[in-house]
């Protein structure tokens, strides 16, 4: 199936290229025009695909330069005291709660 569809395909497109010549050798003018219809047609889509690239090549440098400030303030983190003593005290909270929790535990009755 695939094998004829790539026949058909192959052989399509040969015909066509051929029309394309047969046409450009002999009516040079008619030629001329399709050539100039075509690329009329072609313009605004490639245009509107061009700004697509531009939009994602935009947020990618973004989104790069997002990164690389990221790392740069994660690898400067452990140097920042104050960082240090929140990560102290969340930690401190975190074994609280669950000493809390199973402090409540204990005091609900099983069901």
């Amino acid at each position: 199936s695939s094998g004829i569809n790539a026949e058909y395909g192959v052989t399509n497109t040969s015909q066509r290229c051929s029309e394309s010549l047969h046409l450009l050798v002999n009516e040079t003018s008619l030629a001329c025009y399709r050539i100039e219809e075509h690329i009329q047609k072609t313009i605004p889509h490639l245009k509107s695909i061009g700004k697509q690239i531009t939009s994602v090549e935009d947020k990618m440098e973004g989104a790069g330069y997002d990164a690389d400030y990221t790392t740069e303030y994660l690898e400067n983190v452990d140097i920042i005291p104050e960082l240090q003593d929140i990560q102290g005290w969340l930690k401190n909270a975190l074994i609280n709660a669950g000493k809390i929790k199973d402090l409540h535990d204990k005091k609900q009755p099983p069901t």
